[in-house]
């Protein structure tokens, strides 16, 4: 009778172990993985902002540097920021292979958000001395200028001004004015009349170029308001339709 109970006992605890052991593999296929890069090699020395924007909207991330374009890591995400910084150093830092993976990516249905530096890159050509060659993967000529604050720029109906007002406050630092090409959506202009904001189509992803700092600026102390962060959350959503891959 005792050996009974003793076999009884072992076949409990063998279960017992065996549901524990499910429950904790349960758990790690449950992890979410990130979709979100934000570019954060050399010269992208605005990419913390960027960071701090998706981290109060609750949304994953992970930087990604020139090398590990160039390694096609890309290829495990479905965004990639470009956040601001010195467009100069982006090209020769990421090369041709690094433009060249990045094309692919978008071209594939990867979505990319260049904003202010990120702006000036997606451009055929970047307004750096030399004019060298940019990604070409929105037909847009970004116009350099100069100054830093608060400006005001004029949205129109878009997804990605979805919920917002006719008119909005953000911050801005140094980003171009953009004149948009062919097949190129005006999102948002600025007072006298030129681009603030515009999104196009490249292969079968999207590209929205921001010349604001929707994110804000942590070493200007200034924090990202609830509308300037909706416009980077409707610029996230924007990308699930029908030329895009369905997040």
């Amino acid at each position: 009778m005792k050996r009974g109970w003793g076999i009884i006992l072992s076949l409990l605890i063998a279960l017992l172990v065996t549901s524990s052991s499910c429950e904790a593999n349960s758990g790690q296929e449950s992890v979410e993985v990130a979709e979100i890069a934000i570019y954060s090699g050399k010269g992208a020395v605005l990419f913390e902002d960027v960071a701090y924007a998706l981290e109060l909207l609750d949304i994953k991330y992970s930087t990604l540097d020139e090398n590990d374009i160039k390694e096609r890591k890309l290829e495990h995400f479905k965004f990639l920021i470009v956040p601001g910084g010195y467009t100069q150093e982006y090209m020769p830092a990421l090369g041709e292979a690094g433009r060249e993976a990045i094309r692919n990516f978008v071209r594939a249905g990867g979505s990319y958000i260049g904003i202010c530096g990120g702006a000036y890159l997606a451009a055929e050509r970047v307004e750096v001395p030399g004019r060298p060659e940019g990604l070409g993967i929105i037909d847009i000529e970004s116009i350099r200028k100069s100054g830093m604050g608060m400006v005001k720029i004029y949205l129109t109906n878009h997804p990605v001004t979805k919920g917002l007002a006719s008119e909005l406050v953000i911050y801005y630092q140094n980003g171009p004015e953009i004149v948009a090409g062919e097949n190129v959506e005006g999102i948002a202009r600025y007072g006298n009349g030129s681009f603030a904001i515009v999104a196009s189509s490249f292969g079968k992803g999207k590209v929205i170029c921001f010349s604001p700092h929707p994110e804000g600026s942590i070493s200007q102390g200034i924090r990202p308001e609830p509308e300037t962060l909706k416009l980077l959350s409707n610029a996230l959503e924007w990308r699930k339709g029908p030329e895009a891959l369905m997040l």
